[in-house]
């Protein structure tokens, strides 16, 4: 239990974070107590129009890409009850899990814990971390796999929830208000009750291209590239 408390420890800045920086740190100083070799973390907002990444921190550019497949099933658990563990142990013990067992060897790495915590709002904002380690097992490590879970997954809620604290400015630009004209509006207003862009034309007594023109200008304020997407991220901040 020793490795917890001290591992415990390196989350207590987080009480006092002001900035990404300063999560980005005890990250790294968490990962570092648990001996890992690797680590990512992302937050991320789960839409009804996809999953939009607002932060990263991580230790090394994009190692974790090859291991996308692990984390996406996690996040389209999001919403479960309460507590319930949302995690993936994978480890060059396990059967040639392509591609995950041959990024392990070219990393260097025994095995990789995958997590998504829930925010303060289950189901909208969630934590994903991953961590490769030199070990497979409890007899090769420190810890036991179920103990290193449950603290990683107690510590990914709690950055997540530092990370929902900072003042908007301190985040990325995607939190700073956008502002939809009139038209914008009133064309995704459309779009959210099935109307086709025709359709929308018809009603506004003006043409399709001009829908598409004010669709467009919408798509690029909200950082999407398709109705469905748009239409989520303007009523998620209150503009629709």
């Amino acid at each position: 239990m020793r490795f917890a408390t001290r591992a415990l420890r390196t989350l207590r800045p987080l009480i006092g974070a002001s900035c990404p920086a300063d999560i980005d740190k005890v990250v790294r100083e968490f990962a570092a107590e648990l001996d890992a070799m690797h680590y990512v973390l992302g937050i991320v907002q789960h839409t009804p129009g996809g999953d939009v990444l607002r932060w990263l921190c991580e230790d090394a550019w994009r190692w974790w890409e090859a291991f996308r497949p692990e984390f996406s099933p996690l996040v389209a658990a999001a919403g479960w009850r309460a507590g319930q563990l949302r995690i993936t142990w994978r480890t060059l013990d396990d059967d040639q899990f392509f591609p995950v067992h041959d990024e392990l060897q070219r990393l260097r790495a025994r095995s990789g814990l995958f997590l998504v915590a829930d925010g303060l709002r289950p189901g909208d904002t969630l934590a994903c971390l991953g961590l490769l380690f030199g070990f497979a097992d409890s007899t090769g490590g420190r810890h036991a796999h179920a103990q290193l879970a449950d603290l990683c997954h107690h510590a990914a809620s709690l950055l997540l929830d530092a990370y929902l604290r900072l003042p908007c400015q301190e985040r990325k630009p995607e939190c700073v208000p956008t502002r939809l004209s009139a038209r914008e509006q009133e064309c995704l207003r459309w779009a959210s009750v099935g109307k086709t862009g025709g359709e929308t034309a018809q009603i506004l007594g003006v043409s399709e291209r001009t829908v598409n023109f004010h669709l467009g200008n919408a798509f690029v304020k909200l950082r999407v590239n398709n109705k469905q997407a748009a239409v989520a991220q303007a009523i998620l901040r209150g503009l629709l």
